[in-house]
């Protein structure tokens, strides 16, 4: 359904099926989301948000898992390293004046987001079920990507000012989802609008089912029309193809 010329990022039909109304969707959509939304930041000429894919927080889950360092230091680096650097787009922008890093992950079939936010000096949690044991929960698994993350930003932030002892954590409030499915949803949403503040769009009427689902459809649409992907004028000749063929039997049946 999806492919780059690159082939850096490819999309099954499984994946894009999963938006449908009443499922869970995949990762690998969320993957492809962020680096949609890379994409526009990078047209901008320089970076205020990076969106990390959902691997890189899972292989921090592994250090949980095992109570043990799973991930070292230079593996984080490298993968890091490889998903900014594989982009030709993406090389010769300057992450300096980057202010907001999101990482997505899933966990007990659960999506969250982690944002750290440099600017307000604060790690975020975007939890659209609010869970109230958190700290038991979630909280390791997410000082776990922090830690990763602080290491390094330490990197990139060599001549800037960062006070990482002033930091504290923020839980969003304002936001839930009304059943148990649409936590992939709201992760887009919030790589969407989410810049460290609430706003209408997060907050308005998103509690209302009809309009998630509007919003996965416009998700699936997204998908197939985007300028990057090699699949599109194929998809596009089937669906004219399938559409006529529709109003080919609609009009001989209504002769009848």
């Amino acid at each position: 359904m999806f492919k780059r010329k690159d082939e850096t990022f490819l999309l099954k039909r499984e994946s894009v099926q999963m938006i449908d109304i009443g499922c869970e969707i995949t990762s690998d959509v969320i993957d492809w989301y962020g680096d949609v939304m890379n994409r526009n930041e990078a047209k901008k000429g320089k970076f205020k948000r990076w969106f990390f894919g959902t691997s890189l927080a899972g292989d921090c889950q592994l250090d949980i898992d095992s109570g043990n360092p799973v991930l070292t230091p230079d593996d984080y680096y490298d993968k890091v390293d490889l998903d900014i650097t594989n982009k030709e787009w993406a090389k010769h922008l300057s992450f300096t004046e980057c202010n907001l890093w999101f990482f997505p992950y899933c966990d007990n079939k659960h999506y969250i987001m982690i944002c750290v936010n440099i600017k307000a000096e604060r790690f975020e949690v975007l939890d659209s079920l609010r869970h109230k044991d958190f700290e038991k929960t979630y909280k390791p698994m997410a000082v776990r990507v922090v830690q990763y993350a602080i290491n390094y930003m330490k990197t990139q932030f060599a001549d800037k000012t960062v006070r990482w002892e002033r930091f504290t954590w923020f839980n969003l409030e304002k936001v839930t989802q009304p059943d148990q499915i649409s936590c992939g949803m709201y992760i887009i949403r919030w790589m969407r609008h989410w810049e460290g503040k609430y706003n209408s769009a997060l907050t308005k009427d998103w509690k209302r089912i009809d309009l998630i689902n509007e919003e996965r459809e416009c998700l699936m649409l997204d998908i197939i029309l985007d300028e990057e992907n090699l699949e599109r004028e194929r998809i596009m000749k089937e669906a004219t193809k399938y559409c006529n063929m529709k109003n080919k039997k609609k009009d001989l049946k209504e002769r009848r």
